[in-house]
């Protein structure tokens, strides 16, 4: 579940480029960075090892269905599978997943933990979702035109935005463990006035490439987060974290109907996997 807004960026934008059709090569794209953000949660499940226990995260490295040793190992060969289909499909693709690789390490080992920081935090996260994943899409860098780089930043705003909400139930683990995030130091309707503030901006970028299906997500999305700031309530703020990944994953999904059956199918399938093995219910949209 944590791949959907991968997935869902990837295909938006490569509908923008490339209409209906999904090439093989879009589709090796596609592996590869499901393949490199594999590598990343890994390593940030190691590293929020002791967090995580605080936040009550159910983790497979927490729960001991795996060591230590073996997660590394599990990051280290699917990174590397991942950055070399990546220089097999072109130099532009192959350089763009090793800046993800080293901004997945630099966000969650030391001695960066760019995670653990207020500032960084945010642009990691908004910069690898939000900026990089859209390059990657074949013709993207190819064919330079100013319309189509409007799509990275819109991606990247949208995903500011919603790091801004995601963050504030760690709040209390991440001061437990000394952790500077901006949940830690701001408040939960400082940062939701922040996220509108972005969520504003990525409306005026979604309509200067006169995408209104982006705008309707954009505004859709703000509506809520102003019933979130109003409100105060835990529920809005954790609807309004995971509405804009919904409403992007369905938009991708009427682009790409083979792809709305599948996040159908995941979804069934996680829920069933979660409730017979935790006894918890996953995924959940509060």
């Amino acid at each position: 579940m944590l791949h959907l807004p991968i997935w869902s960026i990837f295909l938006i934008s490569n509908h923008a480029i490339s209409g209906k059709s999904l090439s093989l090569e879009s589709l090796c794209v596609l592996v590869g960075l499901s393949l490199m953000a594999t590598g990343a949660y890994y390593l940030n499940q190691i590293s929020d090892y002791p967090t995580d226990l605080m936040n009550r995260k159910l983790g497979f490295l927490q729960a001991g269905f795996i060591t230590r040793r073996e997660l590394i190992a599990a990051g280290a060969v699917v990174s590397l599978t991942a950055s070399v289909t990546a220089f097999f499909i072109d130099y532009r693709t192959g350089t763009i997943f090793i800046l993800l690789f080293l901004l997945g390490y630099a966000y969650s080992a030391p001695p960066l933990r760019l995670k653990d920081q207020p500032v960084p935090g945010l642009l990691a996260n908004s910069i690898g979702y939000g900026l990089l994943i859209p390059l990657t899409v074949p013709g993207m860098l190819h064919y330079p035109d100013q319309s189509r780089m409007y799509f990275p930043v819109y991606f990247f705003l949208v995903v500011s935005a919603g790091y801004l909400l995601t963050i504030i139930p760690d709040r209390e683990g991440d001061r437990g463990s000394g952790k500077r995030t901006l949940a830690v130091l701001l408040s939960d309707r400082a940062l939701i006035a922040l996220a509108l503030v972005i969520l504003l901006m990525s409306i005026a970028i979604a309509l200067t490439v006169a995408s209104y299906v982006l705008v309707a997500v954009s505004v859709i999305s703000t509506v809520l987060l102003i019933v979130a700031w109003l409100v105060a309530s835990q529920m809005y703020i954790m609807l309004s974290c995971k509405l804009p990944i919904l409403l992007l994953s369905l938009l991708a999904g009427y682009y790409y109907p083979g792809y709305l059956l599948f996040l159908v199918v995941l979804l069934i399938v996680t829920r069933l996997y979660y409730r017979r093995r935790f006894g918890m219910v996953y995924p959940r949209l509060n």
